[in-house]
């Protein structure tokens, strides 16, 4: 905590320290006797100068808050405090204590442990009473007159103080390296549009609060997906979740996108309810991947929810459900379209909002802000459009009526007219620092700026001296405009500095500029990292819809004349955006080019959605190119991949075609080179097998199948760590062969020795095989059921019930589809043997959460809810 902040505080017979939060606002604790509209004379640390203030909230443990009266008072300089919560149970956490003393503040530094609310301290020592505990300037806490720390989560959910203080969300202490860090004051009115300044107060929504209230009910953990245009408030909405959950004491993390990784791993060992908000979650698919498998370890004993915020729910997110390591943590997620907010009242709202915060905006005090928005609001006035639209309309509107000038043109948008006020900051600003530049240098400088942001100083010289004006210029003068930047947008996390914000706004002025000069980004592809190349195509695309100038050919043929370097970014941004068909021609140009090298053509195929008809043709041409090579192993190879591409095409001839290829190449080099191809030969099988089922081929299926698990038992012989899991799946996908057959004692057989294997697994390593364990011993249960082994089939179901509650208990999301299928298949079981009440309550359940999630993805899940409706049927109308 900055010394600063640490203040005395005094009432007849009493002296304690306390910390100054907000304006006026102390942070203290108070005795018995003082209650709300006692007198006390609030000191700094600092100064020790007296100021007459009065208690206005007494609240646990004696916690209370005092207002300073007294008109000299001066606020305090700096960041405003922000407010923090131990949530893992990590030992070794440390923390600050500060309080008021003589002749210099009492500070100490020690470890902390939590136990929910509670601290416990070891600091060296007895900390006096109101004592300020913190860690990176985030309050925690306050000591209590019997030496427990009173915790800021604690105060939160206490009646009256969130009233009283404005506290937007509770910081994760030990994750804050991870937490996006805003500007805490607006240097510009744009400023005020961004969705972490809530300006304009949160409105309507009502039945999406209700859902997403609702989600955050209950233990372990659960993600959703938001999503919809840009502009339309997403972030907003997430930001209102934050403050509501606050009021509960849950912590939020609202994820950097260049948080460290070992940061985020923290998340596995989070004791304490966290929401965590991935903004723009299409642009950060290895991050999301990191978070989830950290997401996975955490033991679901508190509520761990995870909102991605995107503008689309398309291809990337398919390829995030797919993932093998993530994509189980998100089978049973929610995805929410954000609907349009019908509000008429919107904006007279805004405009009386902005009118109130634009005197805090630095060179707009002077202006008689509210009878604007008065004469503004005096008649009704149609102001359709996204929430940004209306919120960004208000702010032109009261900037034009103080500043008419060059913003007030017929014809121009919102976004056009606030950028034309904000051109006049850039101006100001930069004559300020001294920098004669042409405005038209100053705005290509803003958007290189917004297409890349820099890593750090080294690197923001480089931007900079790719901006073609600043080429060769002296090392003074990019300092300077490096300043001016970083005095207009000020960086946060180590940036040297910001953007423009929002980000609709960037990509309208970006649209503008690359327009007159396509060719911008071109000089600096090279030097920036795979990240930027990202961003840079991910704004150039969104910008095109912005600017009708900016044609979709600009974009592809600059993806194809740096191939090289942008190959790679262009299919990660095209499975990310809205738009993009220009991103999608261009991998159709580099993919056709007759030089083109198979390196660069796997690049596209391994980030392509599986269901692209460009995947389909990039498979082939790999294929072709390995044929003619001569690459036999690599040509086998590819032609798996190709037969699974054109399988998740519904192209089962060719598919299959595809595959026999690849098990006749395998087959050729397993025997000369058994201890190298062996393992290629098994999963290529297993493929056929796959592929002769879904033609109704079962013999044969079964035929190349049953080769197949001989094929990774040899293997798990000699390789027990690496192949024993996947003999295990190739046994259970053998008893289902053998099962259509009708082969049921060989079925059986298959199935245990499946299931024997999954549970010596699952004791090693419960988080990852307790899942194989209950797929096996459904099969198990089928198995013996065909066998007329009813109750042992009814205990095999019983028991993959029970895994599969365990496993949805911590982790809801991943689980609840398995678990509803257990639990269908119990009905089964229970029907067969007559028990009518079990099998009721049995599909009762499973039904309940079939319905749940078809609601939430109808066409994941219809199928599954369309089986469970017939065996409800079928159960009820069983005798009694």
């Amino acid at each position: 905590m900055r010394a600063g902040r640490v203040v005395s505080v005094e009432a007849p017979g009493r002296q304690v320290s306390g910390a100054s939060i907000a304006g006026r606002l102390v942070l203290t604790t108070a005795g018995a006797e003082q209650e709300p509209g006692g007198a006390v004379t609030v000191r700094p640390a600092v100064s020790g100068r007296p100021f007459a203030g009065v208690v206005t909230w007494r609240g646990p443990g004696g916690a209370a808050l005092v207002r300073v009266d007294d008109p000299a008072w001066v606020e305090v300089d700096g960041p405003a405090t922000r407010f923090g919560r131990i949530v893992t149970g990590r030992p070794g956490s440390t923390v600050e204590v500060c309080a008021s003393g003589e002749p210099e503040i009492w500070q100490a530094t020690g470890p902390v442990s939590a136990d929910g609310d509670r601290l416990r301290l070891d600091v060296g020592g007895e900390p006096p009473e109101g004592a300020v505990v913190s860690r990176d300037d985030l309050l925690i806490g306050i000591v209590a007159q019997d030496g427990a720390v009173i915790t800021v989560a604690e105060l939160c959910r206490a009646p009256g103080f969130l009233a009283a203080v404005a506290v937007p969300a509770l910081w994760p202490v030990e994750l804050a390296e991870a937490h996006l860090t805003e500007p805490d004051q607006p240097r510009s009115p744009v400023a005020l549009l961004r969705a972490g300044a809530r300006v304009v107060g949160f409105r309507g929504r009502h039945e999406l609060m209700d859902e997403l209230g609702a989600w955050c009910s209950g233990a372990g953990f659960a993600a959703l997906l938001l999503h919809g245009p840009a502009g339309e408030g997403k972030s907003r909405a997430g930001h209102e979740l934050a403050a509501r959950l606050t009021a509960g004491g849950w912590a939020t993390l609202w994820l950097d996108e260049t948080a460290p990784d070992v940061v985020v791993a923290a998340v596995a060992d989070v004791v304490a309810p966290l929401l965590i908000v991935a903004d723009a979650a299409e642009s950060r698919p290895e991050q999301l991947r990191a978070l989830l498998q950290a997401c996975a370890r955490h033991d679901g004993a508190r509520p761990l929810r995870l909102l991605m915020l995107a503008r689309t729910a398309g291809d990337w997110w398919r390829l995030l459900r797919g993932d093998a390591l993530a994509g189980p943590l998100l089978d049973g997620a929610s995805v929410v379209a954000l609907p349009p907010l019908d509000d008429d009242g919107l904006y007279p709202a805004a405009v009386h909002a902005l009118a109130a915060a634009l005197p805090g905006v630095p060179g707009h005090a002077v202006h008689h802000w509210p009878s604007i928005a008065a004469r503004l609001t005096a008649e009704p006035r149609e102001t359709a459009g996204r929430a940004l639209t209306v919120q960004t309309l208000a702010l032109a509107d009261l900037l034009d009526a103080m500043w008419p000038g060059p913003a007030v043109t017929a014809g121009k948008t919102p976004e056009d007219r606030v950028l034309a006020h904000e051109q006049r900051y850039w101006s100001f600003t930069a004559a300020w620092h001294g920098l004669t530049l042409d405005d038209e240098v100053l705005q290509d400088v803003l958007a290189v700026a917004a297409l890349f942001g820099p890593t750090g100083p080294d690197q923001a010289d480089r931007l900079l001296s790719g901006v073609p004006a600043l080429a060769g210029a002296p090392r003074e003068l990019r300092d300077a405009v490096r300043a001016w930047l970083a005095d207009l947008y000020p960086g946060t996390g180590g940036r040297p500095w910001g953007t423009l914000q929002p980000e609709r706004l960037a990509e309208r002025f970006a649209g503008r500029r690359l327009a007159g000069s396509p060719v911008l980004p071109e000089p600096l592809i090279a030097v920036v990292t795979e990240s930027q190349r990202r961003r840079m195509l991910t704004v150039y695309a969104r910008a095109a819809g912005h600017a009708a100038s900016l044609t979709d050919l600009s974009l592809t043929d600059l993806c194809v004349r740096h191939a090289d370097r942008l190959t790679q970014a262009c299919v990660e941004t095209a499975i990310s955006v809205a738009e993009p068909e220009p991103l999608l021609t261009a991998l159709q140009r580099i993919s056709a080019d007759p030089d083109v090298p198979v390196e660069r053509l796997t690049l596209i195929a391994d980030r392509l959605p599986r269901l692209s008809p460009l995947a389909v043709q990039v498979a082939q041409r790999i294929a072709d190119q390995h044929r003619r090579a001569g690459r036999m192993p690599e040509l086998a190879t590819a032609l798996h991949n190709l037969s699974i591409r054109l399988g998740d095409l519904g192209r089962r001839g060719p598919a299959l075609a595809a595959i026999e290829e690849a098990v006749l190449i395998h087959r050729r080099l397993a025997g000369a080179a058994p201890e190298t191809f062996e393992a290629d030969l098994a999963r290529s099988l297993g493929s056929l097998s796959v592929r002769l089922g879904e033609l109704e081929q079962p013999e044969p299926a079964l035929v190349a199948a049953d080769e197949s698990t001989a094929l990774y038992r040899r293997l798990a012989e000699r390789q027990p760590g690496t192949y024993l899991p996947e003999l295990g799946k190739s046994l259970m996908n053998l008893s289902l062969g053998r099962g259509a057959l009708e082969q049921f004692p060989l079925a059986l057989a298959a199935i245990e020795e499946s299931v024997a294997i999954f549970g010596h697994l699952a004791g090693q390593r419960p988080e990852t095989f307790l899942p194989d364990l209950a797929a096996s011993l459904s099969v198990l249960g089928i198995s013996l059921g065909s066998l007329d082994r009813d109750e042992q089939s009814r205990a095999a179901a019983q028991e993959a019930t029970a895994i599969r509650r365990q496993l949805a208990a911590q982790r809801p999301d991943a689980h609840l589809p398995g678990l509803a299928a257990a639990l269908t298949d119990l009905a089964v079981r229970h029907a067969v043997l007559g028990e009518k009440p079990a099998a009721v309550e049995a599909i009762a359940e499973a039904l309940t959460i079939r319905h749940q999630l078809a609601e939430k993805s109808p066409a994941a899940f219809a199928a599954d809810l369309e089986w469970s409706l017939h065996v409800h049927k079928v159960v009820h109308e069983m005798g009694s």
